[in-house]
């Protein structure tokens, strides 16, 4: 029995976009979740662990366990803000900056798979509708 449910279907594919990722991730010895703390740090250079919290809606606690280990794996550097000595500045190195090029192709290679059997038109038409819904619900998500 199929269910009739956005809620459903989201959840579905989320699963199996996080499995299709955690993969390929785990060759770069990163996770699902760092990678996307990495494709903050890529598009916010210099951005603070509070700025990464916020945006990405996140424990401190966790957030900073995480970036400890992507420290610890040569992802990302972290130092002192010249303007706030209590507060820290991280960015990427230069392994960051490939993993975040990488993150790019890995979210197509995703999309090309499950997105296979639709046509070029199909494609566009769901992308709009969904960027659409995303957007209505909070307009700044993808800033």
């Amino acid at each position: 029995m199929l269910i009739d449910s956005l809620a459903f279907y989201v959840s579905f594919l989320r699963k199996h976009f996080t499995e299709f990722c955690s993969e390929k991730l785990s060759e770069m010895n990163l996770t699902y979740g760092q990678v996307f703390i990495i494709i903050f740090i890529g598009k916010n250079e210099s951005c603070s662990p509070k700025d990464i919290s916020k945006a990405l809606k996140l424990d401190a606690g966790h957030l900073n366990r995480t970036l400890s280990k992507l420290i610890e794996n040569n992802f990302i550097s972290q130092k002192k803000n010249e303007n706030d000595k209590r507060a820290n500045i991280v960015n990427l190195t230069p392994k960051g900056e490939e993993v975040f090029k990488r993150s790019y192709s890995l979210f197509h290679e995703w999309d090309d798979l499950v997105l296979s059997s639709f046509t070029n038109n199909e494609k566009d038409q769901l992308i709009e509708l969904i960027k659409k819904l995303v957007f209505s619900q909070n307009e700044n998500i993808l800033k």
